[in-house]
């Protein structure tokens, strides 16, 4: 069941880079939409919180991990959709991808003890495989902007982080106790590039796509898989979480390709199987491997 719950969250955020495309043509801002999301998204989670919440009381660790957590997403948040005002669908979510391996390299710091062969070969075909999905190409690479190249791989720092520190919620507290504080953290947190006036001043123009664009932000990106994850990593642990979302890349490239209308063609594709198998090398077959 945690782990449907895991490749549930996986897919729904799956679909917000090529949701996030349609809402910018529908002529709505990286402010807009990001305090949109999470202005609706406090509001649903913390009516769940308030009538459905049973738990343990949150000790003084738990509360820095809710608010380190909240910092990590509001920081992805304003990374990955300032990047993706530019960059394809299908090719933001890539550079976003390069958490598997920033994920290992946390490990290595934390743990001070470097990973078996397997992790070694999967991080080689992940970094093969973005190469190939972005572009083998020399032009390829030139025609894609510095800064929002940065910015995709902050956002992929930020996701690493949060994904690790989730590994050490406590299962006794109130997951939607947690998501609702999780949500809020990060919102006060991204009020900061993002002031609330930039939301009212979008709803003004736009009053309808700003709240149907925010809904569906909403519910893909921070509602189901804030939820989802917040009840499935803390029994099925960080390492297997990075395993199941990787179903997040597949459904946005498809997603992207369907949606947006982006070209993907056999090379990209091939790219995204690599960083696939990359994954799964890397975690699934890097554990059987230890363990035996």
């Amino acid at each position: 069941m945690y782990a449907v719950f895991m490749l549930l969250a996986a897919s729904a955020y799956g679909l917000v880079s090529p949701i996030l495309r349609l809402a910018y043509g529908a002529g709505l801002s990286a402010a807009a939409t990001t305090d949109g999301q999470y202005a609706v998204a406090a509001v649903v989670v913390w009516i769940f919180a308030l009538f459905r919440h049973k738990g343990k009381r949150i000790n003084r660790v738990q509360w820095l991990l809710i608010v380190a957590i909240g910092l990590m997403n509001a920081l992805f948040s304003y990374a990955y959709y300032r990047a993706l005002t530019v960059l394809p669908a299908s090719l933001g979510v890539v550079f976003m991808f390069q958490f598997v391996w920033m994920t290992m390299f946390i490990d290595i710091l934390v743990k001070r003890r470097l990973p078996g062969r397997w992790k070694w070969i999967g991080l080689v075909l992940i970094l093969l495989g973005t190469y190939l999905a972005v572009g083998a190409s020399p032009g390829a690479w030139r025609a894609i902007p510095l800064w929002a190249v940065g910015l995709g791989l902050v956002s992929a720092l930020a996701y690493a982080i949060s994904l690790y520190i989730s590994g050490y919620n406590d299962p006794d507290v109130s997951p939607q106790l947690r998501a609702a504080l999780v949500i809020t953290a990060a919102w006060i947190a991204v009020s900061i590039p993002f002031p609330p006036s930039l939301l009212w001043h979008s709803f003004r123009l736009h009053p309808l796509p700003t709240l149907y664009w925010g809904g569906w932000i909403a519910l893909l990106s921070q509602i189901l898989p804030t939820l989802l994850s917040l009840i499935a990593i803390p029994h099925i642990g960080g390492r297997m979480a990075g395993v199941l979302g990787t179903m997040e890349l597949p459904v946005a490239v498809f997603g992207a390709w369907l949606i947006n209308g982006d070209v993907v063609g056999p090379l990209r594709w091939f790219g995204v199987v690599m960083i696939l198998g990359g994954i799964v090398v890397s975690e699934a077959v890097g554990r059987k491997g230890e363990s035996l």
